[in-house]
């Protein structure tokens, strides 16, 4: 049986405390991947709406810090 990226997740309710950790290192994952190839748009062609915006958010925070001006 194969699966398709977004199956898995819960339907709109709760997840269990595994599916959570794994939705939020599964975000992290596709965020930092997304911040360095910078191709932050990209991430609601192939997962799941709450993933990519998780994904999205992380990304945002990810971003390159300037250096400081004196």
């Amino acid at each position: 049986m194969q699966f398709s990226m977004g199956q898995g997740y819960a339907e709109g309710g709760l997840m269990s405390e595994p599916d959570e950790q794994r939705l939020i290192t599964e975000a992290c994952l596709h965020g930092l991947r997304a911040r360095l190839c910078d191709d932050v748009d990209a991430l609601d062609s192939y997962l799941p709406p709450h993933v990519a915006a998780l994904a999205r958010k992380i990304a945002g925070v990810l971003k390159v810090p300037q250096p400081a001006t004196a």
